[in-house]
């Protein structure tokens, strides 16, 4: 990755956080969509991993129907999605290039998606530009647990969801397993390159209370989804591979059981790898 890439900056918004009721991993079909509150709704990408893939949509592809229900915008149809049990199969009605499509698609959940990715997997090399030293850091060379937060310049809210993963690090106990925690974070509207903006990221570095690294487009899609509302942590062990990955929503009515479950794995991670 060259400097002089077009890459993405750290803004710690001052946006509100996302509304407590909203869950961190409910059903998801795995688009990106354009239309809003008013219909029709178009795809315009499709997650890798998701059901969406499998089911072959495309981008271009305009809703009509889900199981049989008129769909009348993209809001509805998100809607229509997460008030649906993950795992559901959903029968969709479509248009693609104005002749009439019918498929059958699974609705999985985000963590889901990035569990089948990811767990498992050493982590690829990376060229990530860390801001405090402006040195490019290689995630697949870790020697210890990390926990990496992937969040968007967009999300409200994220920088107090890493900020309680930074406290929890610091203020563990077991000091025979150290598990570190840094944050990455990409602008995925690509507008301006880190000599715009390198002021900022120093801010926002100092703000957050721990390493920010930033990435671009390509190698944040990687390890995270498009959403602006959600931080992506990902857990790497010594040796490299990812051992769990848990989407966040700040603020959100699972918030605090979703940290829960990413310190227990963090803590069996270190354990294990630190043996």
């Amino acid at each position: 990755m060259k400097r002089s890439t077009a890459i993405a900056f750290a803004v710690l918004c001052a946006a509100a956080p996302a509304a407590a009721s909203k869950a961190s991993n409910p059903a998801f079909l795995g688009i990106g969509m354009d239309g809003g509150t008013s219909g029709p709704c178009t795809i315009t990408s499709v997650e890798e991993g998701s059901g969406a893939e499998a089911a072959r949509l495309q981008a271009g592809d305009v809703f009509e129907r889900l199981d049989g229900a008129p769909v009348p915008s993209c809001d509805g149809l998100v809607g229509m999605i997460t008030s649906r049990t993950p795992g559901t199969v959903i029968r969709l009605d479509l248009r693609r290039h104005g002749q009439p499509l019918k498929v059958k698609a699974e609705l999985l959940t985000r963590d889901e998606i990035l569990r089948r990715r990811l767990v498992g997997q050493p982590m690829p090399a990376t060229e990530l530009l860390r801001v405090d030293d402006r040195a490019l850091v290689d995630l697949s060379a870790v020697k210890r647990t990390t926990i990496v937060g992937w969040f968007p310049t967009s999300c409200g809210g994220c920088d107090a969801v890493l900020g309680a993963v930074a406290r929890w690090s610091r203020e563990r106990a077991d000091r025979r397993a150290p598990i570190d925690v840094v944050a990455a974070t990409a602008d995925l509207s690509l507008r301006r390159s880190v000599a715009e903006s390198y002021g900022q990221l120093k801010l926002a570095q100092r703000s957050l209370g721990l390493p920010l690294l930033v990435a671009d487009f390509n190698i944040y899609l990687q390890f995270a989804m498009k959403d602006s509302d959600r931080v992506h942590f990902l857990v790497i062990d010594a040796r490299g591979v990812v051992q769990f990955v848990a989407p966040i929503v700040p603020e959100a009515e699972d918030a605090d059981a979703a940290l829960d479950e990413l310190y227990a794995a963090a803590e069996q991670t270190a354990r294990r790898t630190s043996r």
